[in-house]
């Protein structure tokens, strides 16, 4: 379902740049690149490639390898190794044996607000659990730009929930929700540089089923100049939406809805406002 899925979008996207009428060139790189990567590289399962909206940035995940055995995401094979590929030219980054990344697919972001993307995994070492790095290019080479620290427990896990502006500081936020399936805490963080230092936080949420390659349990809305982000209560009996503002998590709206974790959350409830599709914090 999910590989079926990804494909049809990223073939979508084909589309739209061949349709501009502008530029026919990013199409013809766009097919080359996918087909390098196709030919060059063993992909996870899933087959998942992040791509920038204008064709010139990718990132995936490979070598596969059962050095982990946790199997949140359905299997027991996650990767070993970040690869980036920028106008064209390819970067790797090997992790060494006791880390892998327990992620379905980098998230294409400019946290630092540059002007260049910076990649978001989900990486775990096999002893303290996940953590979240974040990845730049650095004169050809994979750096570390800023990372938290793994939750300090071997088969304990996190999902991202939003990268965003989300109190319009004119700084990108992060958050996301730690232990997913034991208690949920969702946190908000500022990204510095070396270290993500988290903010605020509150316990009792969700956003992912053990099993599930599912990631897109959260949702980002802005109405007015406040933005919101939405997710699933541990019981899935309902979405709750919550402001961040003062550096505190506030909720602000509960929607009674039976949550499937196995859905996308914004097919499931009209939320009201503009909703950011922002589609690198929507994995699945």
């Amino acid at each position: 379902m999910y590989k079926s899925s990804y494909w049809l979008l990223l073939l979508m996207s084909l589309t739209l740049l061949g349709c501009s009428g502008d530029d026919p060139e990013p199409i013809l790189s766009v097919q080359s690149i996918i087909s390098q990567i196709k030919n060059n590289y063993t992909l996870m399962p899933e087959e998942a490639i992040s791509m920038s909206r204008d064709g010139k940035v990718f990132a995936f995940y490979t070598e596969p390898t059962d050095r982990y055995a946790h199997g949140v995401l359905g299997d027991k094979i996650e990767a070993g190794q970040l690869v980036v590929v920028k106008d064209g030219i390819f970067h790797e980054l090997t992790l060494t044996d006791n880390y892998v990344f327990e992620d379905i697919r980098p998230r294409l972001y400019d946290v630092d607000q540059d002007g260049a993307l910076e990649f978001v995994v989900l990486r775990t070492e096999i002893s303290r659990g996940a953590g979240i790095v974040i990845y730049k290019l650095v004169d050809n080479q994979i750096v570390v730009y800023s990372e938290l620290a793994e939750i300090g427990r071997a088969n304990r896990w996190l999902n991202i929930v939003a990268i965003y502006d989300l109190d319009m500081d004119g700084q990108v936020e992060i958050s996301w929700i730690e232990t997913p399936h034991i208690g949920g805490v969702l946190k908000v963080a500022k990204i510095e540089e070396n270290e993500l230092i988290v903010i605020d936080q509150i316990s009792g949420y969700s956003n992912h089923d053990i099993g599930e390659r599912n990631l897109c349990l959260s949702v980002v809305t802005k109405l007015g100049d406040n933005p919101m982000i939405f997710v699933p209560n541990q019981s899935r009996s309902k979405i709750v939406g919550f402001t961040f503002i003062d550096e505190k998590l506030k909720q602000a709206s509960e929607k009674l809805v039976q949550v499937d974790f196995a859905q996308v959350l914004r097919e499931q409830y009209e939320f009201e406002g503009l909703v950011v599709e922002k589609e690198d914090n929507c994995i699945f």
